[in-house]
């Protein structure tokens, strides 16, 4: 098995080719892999250390350093990606890395776009109900998250209704369920790509910012439209299965 069918198995990146930003940012941090196996530090360490810069990059973006942050969030997303790659690497899971990988991507959606509204604001470049709705957003998604990240039924389409088969094919793992429904996989790709920190909008903001803060205005919107559309759904779609 070549070295990086082990770090980035085809599963993943089956599931990954959906979102391409996301298979970007995996690439530009293969050189962070390889120069922390060097040092020989462990998955969780490297999950603590993201945990950090993403910390560091909601104050500076709070205070309205933006290119400051943007490094720092970088680095925060690209170690979030490197903590998995190097725990597949040495053979290592645990059930404690697991929660740290998740609680990872939950601050991350919830620290950086608020960090970087509430810098927007201070910026004079939009108005206090922006701050509040990313709060209200980002608040909503990362409730629901687990929901979309794990699986509650085995991954088999043929015994599922119509519209069954768009609510399960929102879950990570069911992609046969996600392969016989073309609506939810459109949905799927919709929300990787636009209400995720894998998305479009999320990574435009930490370009944009480098340069022109008050460009990241508009996927900031984006990414909250998002969050409250999926939120909206997940609601419809649990209201929906409780009465069937």
């Amino acid at each position: 098995m070549s070295i990086i069918n082990k770090i980035y198995p085809l599963e993943i990146r089956n599931r990954e080719i959906l979102s391409p930003v996301f298979i970007l940012i995996r690439v530009t941090s293969l050189p962070l892999f390889f120069l922390l196996v060097l040092f020989r530090f462990s998955p969780n360490f490297i999950s603590l250390i993201s945990s950090l810069t993403l910390i560091l990059s909601g104050i500076f973006a709070s205070l309205g350093d933006f290119f400051i942050s943007s490094i720092f969030i970088y680095f925060a997303v690209s170690l979030d990606c490197v903590d998995g790659q190097i725990a597949r690497y040495k053979n290592k899971k645990s059930i404690f890395g697991q929660k740290l990988e998740s609680i990872n991507g939950d601050l991350t959606l919830l620290i950086y776009p608020l960090s970087v509204s509430i810098g927007l604001f201070n910026s004079e470049l939009i108005s206090i109900w922006i701050v509040l709705l990313t709060a209200l957003s980002s608040s909503i998604y990362v409730n629901w998250r687990g929901v979309l990240s794990i699986s509650s039924i085995n991954d088999a389409p043929d015994n599922l209704t119509f519209l069954k088969k768009i609510i399960f094919s929102q879950q990570k793992p069911n992609e046969n369920i996600r392969d016989r429904s073309l609506i939810g996989k459109i949905l799927f790709i919709l929300r990787m790509n636009t209400a995720t920190q894998a998305g479009i909008p999320f990574y435009l903001i930490i370009i944009f910012l480098l340069f022109s803060p008050s460009s990241a205005v508009l996927p900031l919107q984006i990414l909250i439209i998002s969050q409250l559309f999926i939120g909206l759904a997940l609601l419809v779609g649990k209201v929906v299965m409780k009465s069937e």
